[in-house]
């Protein structure tokens, strides 16, 4: 006698309590993750949330004697005219929520636009057809659209994705899994009962707070692992910087003992009165303390740069866009390796240089979400392997042309670098089609920072240029030129830098 009355009990929700209690469950579910997703910035947080809040009102009136349904009663009518569009909705938004829970975009990137296109469809339609029905006075237009096409549809599709999603070997696949299919048999076992004349609408609910807990449980899981790679990530990073700190100490240590060195050499030379001897090694040791000077120089630009790059991955990591990180790393270490590769060299082949700097860029790219347009021009008859120029000499020039040119613009983003071989100099134009120099110092003083006619990269290139330039009998020249089209309108940036060469 008692279980059948416990089951009595079950079989009418609506009057028991047990639908004011999943309501409010779903509620309080609803709302908590919706203040996550500001938090986290995750659209699976988003539509999570929303697919909450849309089964809560599919439910919530259906309760008796709960106080929402008794303020809800004027509108009742409505929400019944409106079954159909919720139930299409909260099924669209479930598998917005699946694609998102996944990474769709990562495993399956042509069926992640794909499926967001199906989604944008399907909301559309939806819309169309409910103010169609509302105008017509007509819910059979909706239900049947409802019934006949959308869950045929959605139904084989969703067995699909469940299919895709269990080939990946993403490591909450399995809460999606188990919590769809369980939905799936027990909703359908209960539709199945109503059907035959035995409702048992329990069911429905009890797979519904079942599927919910599996997917906020899933999301917890999710979250914990973007934490500890985020927390791997940034411990990578601060290893790789401090690796690259202590390349530069050791590199100034090593440079400073060989410039002690020979200059304890040349005083010994002074006290031996080896006038002879003395002027001789005097005129090499001081080439030699040049070069040395020059890669000390040289060496103080390096760090800015990584530490730029390194940033950048920063945020990529913060972001949690684990694929451009991945990306931007691997570029990032081959640009480190030759960039330390060449910074004890006091000059590199000009071909080398321009490989450099085509790397660099494709690393600014990634920053700039690959929006600059960079073109090399050179003649097909240099001969660029017996052209020699100090490292990293163009990239100052091109950083500042980036980001205080290009970056502010909208638009297409252009930058041209075009070499030529004027005898005795190598000239070297750095053009982009950026906001001008004027407009990049009104910007800086908006934003309460100071932007002086030079930034520190482009003072270190000056002094590496006059430092190289001293065994040369003609200097270094370096002009700036603004560009402006018929209406005096700023239209970017040339630098125009002739370097002299053997």
């Amino acid at each position: 006698m008692p279980h059948q009355q416990f089951i009595q009990a079950l079989s009418h929700p609506n009057s028991n309590g047990i639908v004011i209690l999943i309501s409010g469950f779903l509620l309080a579910l609803g709302i908590y993750h919706f203040l996550l997703y500001f938090q986290n910035k995750d659209k699976a947080y988003l539509y999570y949330s929303l697919y909450t809040f849309l089964v809560f009102i599919y439910t919530y009136h259906r309760a008796e004697h709960f106080i929402l349904t008794d303020l809800s009663r004027s509108f009742i009518d409505y929400i019944h005219f409106l079954y159909d569009p919720i139930k299409w909705l909260y099924s669209t938004t479930y598998l917005l929520f699946a694609i998102y829970f996944i990474d769709f975009k990562k495993y399956f990137p042509k069926w992640h636009k794909y499926l967001l296109r199906f989604a944008k469809i399907s909301v559309v339609s939806v819309f169309i057809l409910t103010i169609i029905s509302a105008v017509m006075h007509n819910k059979a237009i909706t239900d049947y659209a409802y019934n006949f096409i959308f869950l045929p549809v959605l139904f084989l599709l969703s067995i699909y994705i469940l299919y895709l999603i269990w080939k990946t070997d993403s490591p909450v696949k399995y809460y999606l899994l188990i919590g769809s299919g369980t939905y799936l048999l027990v909703t359908s076992y209960s539709h199945y009962l109503t059907y035959t004349g035995s409702p048992f609408r329990v069911l429905f609910y009890a797979a519904t707070v079942f599927e919910l807990i599996l997917f906020a449980l899933g999301l917890g899981k999710r979250q914990k692992i973007i934490l500890e790679e985020k927390n791997l990530w940034q411990e990578f990073v601060i290893k790789e910087y401090e690796k690259n700190l202590k390349v530069k100490e050791n590199l100034t240590q090593k440079l400073d003992e060989q410039v002690t060195e020979k200059s304890n050499q040349i005083d010994v030379l002074l006290k031996e009165k080896k006038v002879s001897e003395q002027k001789k090694l005097a005129l090499a040791y001081s080439k030699q303390i040049l070069q040395l000077r020059l890669q000390a120089v040289q060496a103080q630009m390096n760090p800015h740069f990584l530490f730029n790059s390194l940033n950048a991955i920063k945020r990529f990591i913060i972001k949690n866009e684990q694929k451009e990180a991945i990306l931007y790393l691997t570029k990032f270490a081959k640009l480190i390796r030759l960039v330390l590769d060449n910074a004890k060299k006091q000059e590199i082949s000009l071909k080398d240089e321009l490989e450099l700097m085509k790397i660099y860029l494709d690393v600014e790219n990634i920053r700039f979400e690959k929006q600059i347009d960079f073109q090399i021009n050179v003649p097909k008859n240099m001969d660029l392997n017996k052209i020699k120029v100090p490292p990293l000499i163009f990239q100052s020039i091109i950083e500042n042309a980036l980001w205080h040119g290009l970056a502010p613009k909208k638009g297409e983003k252009r930058l041209f670098l075009r070499i030529k071989h004027e005898y005795p100099y190598l000239k070297v134009e750095i053009e982009d089609n950026g906001i001008g120099r004027q407009k990049a110092i009104e910007i800086s003083y908006q934003k309460n920072k100071i932007l002086k006619k030079e930034s520190m990269g482009l003072k270190i290139t000056e002094e590496r240029l006059n430092i190289y330039t001293q065994a040369f009998k003609n200097k270094y020249k370096m002009e700036f030129i603004d560009l402006y089209d018929e209406n005096n309108e700023p239209t970017g940036t040339k630098v125009v830098l002739h370097i002299p060469v053997s």
